[in-house]
C-alpha cells in the first residue's frame, strides 16, 4: 500500500508540474525554465525510485555455517525529521521524505524560514 500511496503522489506532482513550477519561482525566485525542467521533475523521480523499492525493502537470511544463520529486520525508525533549504525547497523535501516514507517512517519536515 505504501508503494501505491507514493506512485500516486508521482502522478500528482507530474500533472501538475506547471502550476507547482510557477509557485516555486514565486518562493524562490528561479526562472520558471529550472523550476519546471528540474525541481519538481526530479522530485517526482526520487518519489518513483523509491516507491518501487518499496517490496524489496524486508529481511534477509544469512547463512553462517551448516548449522546457523542470522537475520536482519527491516523495521521502520518511527519519526524522522528533516530540514530543508531556501534553494530548492520542493526538491530537497521529495529527497528527504522519499526514502523515509518508503521505510514506512512519519515524516516532519522543517522549511527554510528564508
Amino acid at each position: 500500500q505504501r508503494s501505491r500511496i507514493l506512485r500516486r503522489a508521482v502522478d500528482i506532482l507530474r500533472e501538475r508540474n506547471d502550476e507547482l513550477a510557477a509557485l516555486e519561482t514565486l518562493d524562490t525566485g528561479k526562472p520558471l525554465a529550472e523550476t519546471r525542467s528540474v525541481d519538481i521533475v526530479t522530485g517526482a523521480d526520487v518519489l518513483e525510485y523509491y516507491a518501487g523499492l518499496v517490496p524489496a525493502i524486508e529481511g534477509e537470511q544469512i547463512p553462517l555455517r551448516e548449522t546457523s544463520f542470522v537475520y536482519t529486520r527491516r523495521e521502520p525508525l518511527g519519526v524522522v525529521a528533516g530540514i530543508g533549504a531556501w534553494n530548492y525547497p520542493v526538491q530537497i523535501a521529495l529527497w528527504k521524505s522519499a526514502p523515509a516514507l518508503a521505510a514506512g517512517n512519519a515524516m516532519i519536515f522543517k522549511p527554510s524560514e528564508v
